[in-house]
């Protein structure tokens, strides 16, 4: 009889609390160095916890999910996102969504936090019913025809999206001005509902699971539809005004602004120069590809301004964009390369991206690098959030719906903490996505996991009023736009430099930071020892005069990877790389897989494949550093110049020794030589290792310590003392 009178009591009062709860707002502005974000006008850390978009996870009233929600709001988090779909409230014949479901979402976390701040997730994917009654405004694919399949229950909402999936086409005009009209209405009724004045933010998802890829588009080829075609000629005639010029572009009189269509899979894999593309043989298929990624930069300026003009009280808006680690080599099909203008976009407050999925970053000892170029986004004024999935490491026997202290992976600890430290050092922050409700467990539903969250939640919301400041004085520049001319498959390239290679120099034992080469103009370089050009393989007049004048100069060392600047967008020319470089270049024409020597430590990398084009290295006046295995070619070196070094390397560079090495003698401090992943910024020094031992680390001032660090550990220190904060 008490419990019963308990729960009545529950359900007259939750609703009551709901109905008093302050109305919220939040704003991401800059506050002491970095974007911040403020919710009631006070700066918050931005770590939240998020249910996913599968059954059994998602809906926050059910029973294995809210216990997670209580187990997080418990460990002192206060942020939250829930996912929601149209597909889920807008009904087949009804006039109006149905807002109470979005309320019972809102109200299931409320429950158990009723001071929760919530992130809506909304998916403004059409339902299956309006795909069905407008199939001329689905994505149509290249390489074979849509799935025949039932969409919806039994099947989670985005099963198929990486398959050949029956969906609106991301051009259709339709879709998006009947999804904004809906989403409008989402937003002046929610915004209106109890549970509304909860709310802090709206997450627009579109695409392949709701991060504003183009469907299907790691393996197949979308979108030859005719939502796309219809776009594509309308964006050939905003380009080209006549046949005349069009012809003259695409270097073929077969094509006119009213009949052009868009390139198969054939004339897509195709590439004139090994992976290179001509630009005065290939302009169509650069073109598709550019127009393919310019409708979605479009959608998501007008979904995220439909939000900001909608709700009526100050909220943060974000979206899934900027991918460039881990994309599958299929950036051009499905990336995100119009990543400057939507960091430009005044209606979007944050850009959000999951971890790398590379097996050497994600795992214990990686460095857990976002998929993302931070601190271009911080250049921009964007708060970055991490998208933190990797439960699904832990071994199999911690992945138990059987709740003890000992059903846990004390491996993974250290995973989790990198995975939490890492993003909050940068200035940036992070979701646990949590895929575990539906196996009816949390990934993260254990004392030992939920004690490491709190610990690194009250740490960084304690120095919430710390300033950042980069310590960094190694620089990764990156590039979206050379995508646009090289193959978009794999090659021996793609994964290798930014994936693999990218991993290996992280772990040098110095403090790095990364930006796009837009951004190259707007950073201070005085405190970059070493910039590493990575792959910018596309360059300008303008950029290449910029970095000649303003970057090599201050006894920097540049290091330069591949064929740095091959192309102009006009034509390729080897050319070019040299007088980036410096260095005087023959080519080499060969079908064998190359075998790189490093010159001193006769350590040796390998490739998967022949690359093609490829040079060596002909300069007599350059120090040689690495040589091909056969045939001794010289395929990397350094040279000395008045102002600045130069090191160039003919394929791209491997192997964490030869990073440390390189940047050791450019001048970079290096606090650990033991391949562990290794951050400083802001007076904080993470050190993450799998192996463990003793440790002898130098800290900037001078002083040194000697540790014994356990294996699978993370430890997070203060980069004056060396006393340690955490662990």
């Amino acid at each position: 009889m008490r419990n019963k009178i308990r729960w009545i009591l529950f359900l007259t009062i939750c609703p009551l609390l709901i109905q008093a709860q302050t109305e919220k707002t939040a704003v991401v502005k800059n506050y002491l160095g970095k974007p911040t974000l403020f919710v009631n006008n006070q700066p918050t850390s931005p770590d939240f916890y998020a249910l996913t978009h599968a059954y059994g996870a998602r809906w926050s009233w059910e029973e294995v999910p809210q216990r997670n929600l209580k187990n997080f709001a418990e460990a002192g988090i206060s942020l939250f996102q829930l996912d929601l779909y149209f597909e889920d409230i807008w009904y087949k014949g009804s006039n109006q969504l149905d807002i109470e479901k979005a309320q019972h979402q809102v109200r299931g976390l409320l429950d158990v936090c009723p001071d929760a701040s919530v992130v809506i997730r909304v998916h403004v994917n059409a339902p299956f019913w309006w795909n069905e009654q407008n199939p001329d405004e689905c994505v149509q694919f290249a390489n074979g025809p849509v799935d025949q399949r039932t969409y919806g229950p039994p099947f989670n909402n985005e099963d198929g999206d990486t398959d050949r999936p029956f969906r609106a086409s991301l051009a259709s005009m339709k879709w998006r001005k009947e999804s904004g009209e809906k989403l409008v209405e989402f937003c002046q009724r929610m915004a209106e509902t109890p549970e509304g004045k909860s709310v802090i933010g709206i997450h627009v998802c579109s695409g392949v699971y709701g991060e504003w890829h183009n469907w299907g588009f790691i393996d197949n080829d979308p979108d030859t539809g005719l939502a796309m075609t219809s776009y594509f000629r309308n964006w050939l005639k905003n380009k080209y005004k006549s046949d005349k010029e069009l012809q003259k572009a695409w270097n073929s009189e077969k094509f006119s602004l009213n009949n052009a269509s868009i390139p198969d899979t054939a004339e897509r894999n195709y590439t004139a120069e090994g992976i290179f593309r001509n630009p005065a043989k290939e302009q169509r298929v650069i073109d598709y590809y550019t127009a393919q990624q310019e409708v979605v930069a479009e959608d998501i300026e007008f979904f995220t301004s439909v939000v900001k003009k909608n709700w009526p009280r100050t909220l943060i808006v974000g979206v899934f964009y900027g991918y460039f680690h881990m994309t599958f080599c299929r950036q051009a099909a499905g990336g995100h390369i119009f990543i400057e203008r939507i960091l430009n976009c005044p209606t979007v407050d944050y850009l959000a991206a999951p971890q790398s999925y590379w097996g050497a970053t994600q795992l214990a000892g990686g460095s857990g690098n976002s998929r993302g170029v931070i601190e271009s986004a911080n250049l921009h004024g964007k708060l970055w959030l991490d998208e933190m999935d990797n439960g699904h490491i832990q071994k199999k026997t911690a992945l138990d719906p059987v709740r003890n202290s000992g059903k846990y992976d004390p491996q993974y600890v250290s995973v989790l903490q990198r995975s939490a430290i890492y993003p909050l050092m940068r200035g940036t922050g992070l979701w646990y996505y949590d895929f575990g409700p539906r196996e009816s467990f949390g990934w993260w539903d254990n004392p030992v996991y939920l004690k490491s969250i709190r610990e690194e939640r009250e740490f960084f919301e304690n120095r919430k009023s710390q300033e950042y400041k980069s310590v960094a004085d190694v620089l990764y520049v990156w590039d979206q736009e050379s995508f646009y001319y090289t193959k978009n498959r794999w090659t021996p390239i793609c994964y290798n430099l930014l994936d693999q290679a990218f991993e290996e120099a992280l772990r040098s034992g110095t403090s790095s930071d990364q930006i796009y080469l837009f951004d190259l103009d707007k950073l201070n370089l005085d405190q970059y020892k070493a910039i590493l050009f990575m792959n910018v393989f596309k360059m300008t007049e303008k950029e290449r005069t910029f970095i000649r004048e303003k970057v090599a100069k201050k006894g920097r060392t540049l290091i330069w990877n591949y064929l740095p600047g091959y192309t102009d967008g006009q034509k390729n020319s080897l050319a070019f790389v040299e007088e980036l470089t410096g260095f005087k270049t023959t080519p080499l024409i060969s079908t064998e897989k190359p075998s790189v020597i490093i010159q001193n430590s006769k350590t040796e990398y390998n490739f998967e494949g022949a690359v093609q084009p490829m040079v060596t290295i002909a300069d007599q006046k350059s120090e040689v550093l690495a040589r091909l295995k056969k045939g001794r070619q010289t395929v990397a070196a350094r040279k000395f110049f008045k102002d600045y070094t130069s090191v160039y390397s003919c394929l791209p560079i491997h192997e964490t020794d030869f990073f440390r090495e390189l940047l050791r003698k450019a001048g970079c401090h290096i606090y650990n030589e033991s391949n562990d992943f290794t951050y400083a910024n802001s007076g904080l020094l993470m050190i993450h290792t799998k192996d463990g031992g003793e440790r002898k680390i130098s800290l900037k001032n001078g002083k040194t310590l000697n540790l014994k660090i356990p294996s699978y550990s993370t430890w997070l220190l203060d980069a004056e003392s060396g006393e340690i904060l955490l662990k």
